[in-house]
Order: structure tokens, then sequence, then C-alpha cells
């Protein structure tokens, strides 16, 4: 069984998945959920090579004790997510040591699908983002995060988990020398977002259809939920990401 390390999206925390994890972990696989440092940090970073290292030190590490990886990225966890598999796969095996195992497969949540040397700022039309650069080196969101992300979502727990968001580092959006498209070198199954106030399913399909058109693997499947999926319809969740694990694995 693959290791599998749940990548958060931004102004968000490993949290998230806490509804998710529990039913793999039951399963018997090993499942990683680190609280990446482009968003929760004192001081905002500077760019994205911190945060795809934390996600590579883990598949290093479980690589090395011969064990596959299947990244799970959701938002634009999957920038970096896909980012950081570079050297790692059986494509690209660079990074890899004797006997080990590889990455072998991305699960995509309603995630960005990067592109080569394009920051994520470059990928979108910025007069129509719901976010824009603070003065403190901060992004600020401008619309209510309900509505973007938690649109399916009870009052209470709107209430909650818009208390749980973090500051996220702007530069991240703006970085494109560490971003690598890592959806070419492995399989992918893409899950879309039907009602996603953040990233509009038409975006998401957009994405998806350009990097098959390069020629990247991907599989698809929908869910009718928002950007949230994992807080609003958890079972339903962790039946796409296991229908995805078991494509995945038989590739």
């Amino acid at each position: 069984m693959p290791s599998l390390i749940f990548v958060h999206g931004a102004w968000h925390t490993p949290e998230c998945w806490s509804k998710v994890i529990p039913a793999f972990k039951q399963q018997g696989y090993r499942c990683f959920a680190p609280q990446l440092d482009f968003c929760g940090t004192s001081q905002p970073v500077d760019s994205l090579a911190s945060t795809i290292q934390q996600i590579q030190t883990l598949i290093a590490e479980e690589t090395t004790l011969g064990n596959d990886v299947v990244l799970i990225n959701h938002s634009f966890g999957g920038s970096v997510g896909c980012s950081s598999v570079k050297g790692f796969t059986q494509k690209d095996p660079t990074r890899l040591t004797p006997n080990s195992g590889k990455v072998i497969g991305i699960i995509q949540l309603c995630a960005f699908m990067p592109q080569p040397n394009l920051s994520l700022y470059d990928m979108i039309d910025i007069s129509k983002a719901f976010h824009h650069t603070g003065p403190d080196g901060w992004e600020v969101i401008d619309q209510k995060p309900e509505a973007l992300f938690y649109n399916d979502l009870p009052p209470e727990d709107v209430s909650y988990w818009t208390s749980r968001l973090q500051k996220h580092s702007s530069a991240t959006f703006k970085d494109s020398v560490n971003i690598y498209p890592g959806w070419a070198d492995v399989p992918v199954s893409y899950i879309f977002c039907q009602k996603d106030g953040a990233i509009p399913v038409q975006i998401q399909q957009a994405m998806v259809q350009g990097a098959k058109e390069a020629g990247a693997n991907i599989t698809t499947m929908s869910l009718d939920t928002s950007h949230s999926p994992f807080l609003s319809e958890p079972e339903e969740t962790i039946s796409a990401i296991t229908e995805s694990l078991k494509a995945l694995e038989s590739q």
C-alpha cells in the first residue's frame, strides 16, 4: 500500500483533512498531513522553496523505506504537491535511492495544475481574483470565506472553519522558479468539485484539458460539492479518493 501525503491549500491547515484521514489509517495506509509553511508562519516566506522541501523530505523518507507514495493535493496544494514529485518518479528517478519506492500517482482535489515556469498569478486573471497582495507580504481575502470555501456547510461549521484560516504568504503565489508540472510524470486522478466558489469547475476543467493536451495521463470524477468536500461530504470524498487510489495502484 502506498504512503499517502495529504497536501492542504492556501490559508488552511492539515485539520481540514481530519474527517478523511482516519478512514485511510483504518485501512492500513501510512498517512501524513504536514502544516505547510506557505501559510501560518510568524513572517511570510519569500518563495515556495521551503514548502516544497517540506513535502520532498517526507517523500524521501518514505521512498527510502521502500514505500511508494501518492500525494492528495487540495486547491493551491496542487501547485506545491505536483512540484514536489520532481526526481521521485519512474519517469525521473534522479532523487531516488537503489531499491527505493517512488511516487506512483497524484490525486488532485479541485487543485491547481501548475504550468512550467508560471506562478499562480501568471495562471489566473488577477482582475477576477478574490484575493490581493497586502503591504505586509500576506495575501488578503477580499470576499466572504463561506462563499468561496464553505458554501455547502451549515453556519456553525462555517464559523468554525473560517476561524481556523491562517495568513498566507503572497510571495508563494508569485513564485514561478520553483514550479514543476509533476502531473506530466505520473498518472493523475482529478476530482472536480461542481459547486466550488474559489476555483470554479470550468477553470478546473480547463486546467485538466490543458494538461491532457500536453500528454498527461488523467482520469476524472466529480463531486457535487463546494471547495471543501472533505468537510461537507467526507464519506463521498473518502470514496472518491479510495477509487482514485485503486486506479493508480493498478497502473
